[in-house]
């Protein structure tokens, strides 16, 4: 089984692409699901709550994203953001893992497993790929997306900003799709690769 990691700029349709590539027949492992996960448990919640407040959760004493984020994401947002990082990576490193290990023990394995994570290099999860895809999307493209999650320019901007440049993720990918136009086209631009995955495994 490859372990192929999916990398591209904020709202270039990393979501979408892993879709395709499950239909081929991959897994898809989901960082940001993992975090969502993580974000419950008790350890982390009490440590969320001692470093931010009581402000930062909901009523039933589960963590507030969006407060979070508004923290770590703002200008000067450095230091907490660190904080948060160090705190849930390593266990959702830990969860990916555990889902690596099931795919593989599994009676049926599948040919590849596509580790869908927007902080791949910055956390050290592509050393354990055998692959990087990027995903490509135009600017506007992506600003649009972007405003349907309900995002201005400036919180885009504010957000690429705690991420490695765009060409820097590009430049250390092994495939690029480009997803700049229709979903049919972007589907075929993933079979191009799931066939030059499928070459290369």
């Amino acid at each position: 089984m490859q372990l192929v990691g999916l990398v591209g700029g904020i709202a270039s349709g990393k979501s979408t692409v892993a879709e395709c590539f499950r239909d081929l027949g991959a897994a898809v492992l989901d960082a940001d699901q993992a975090g969502h996960d993580v974000l419950r448990e008790p350890a982390v919640i009490s440590a969320i709550k001692h470093r931010w407040g009581e402000e930062v959760l909901d009523a039933e004493g589960q963590v507030r994203r969006g407060a979070v984020a508004k923290i770590v994401f703002d200008a000067g947002g450095e230091g907490e953001r660190k904080f948060l990082e160090q705190l849930t990576h390593p266990r959702i490193q830990m969860r990916i893992q555990q889902r690596i290990q099931q795919l593989q023990s599994g009676s049926v394995v599948p040919p590849v497993a596509v580790l869908d994570a927007a902080l791949l290099f910055e956390a050290g999860w592509s050393r354990i790929c055998d692959k990087i895809v990027f995903v490509d999307a135009t600017d506007d493209k992506r600003q649009a997306w972007a405003a349907t999650r309900g995002w201005t320019a400036a919180q885009l901007a504010e957000r690429e900003r705690a991420q490695l440049p765009i060409e820097v993720k590009r430049s250390r990918a092994d495939f690029v799709i480009e997803n700049r136009g229709s979903r049919d086209e972007l589907r075929t631009n993933v079979e191009r690769v799931w066939r030059e995955l499928a070459a290369t495994g």
